[in-house]
């Protein structure tokens, strides 16, 4: 039977590949805050557009305000 305290070794395996890819995918801190920058400009870029639409107003409905 199986120790209690052991965990099946796919499972393990598993869990060492998921930790590998982590730590390659962005090696460095100074790449790794790059890549948290793009995706919160990406996110608040999507969450504007989301307002926008919601709000019934668009880029195009601004500038006719504002000229």
């Amino acid at each position: 039977m199986a120790d209690k305290n052991k965990m099946p070794p796919e499972l393990l395996a598993h869990f060492k590949k998921k930790q590998g890819e982590g730590d390659s995918k962005e090696s460095s801190p100074e790449e790794k805050k790059e890549g948290d920058k793009k995706r919160r400009k990406e996110a608040v870029s999507k969450a504007r557009i989301r307002m926008e639409e919601k709000n019934g107003k668009g880029k195009d409905d601004k500038e006719k305000e504002a000229g």
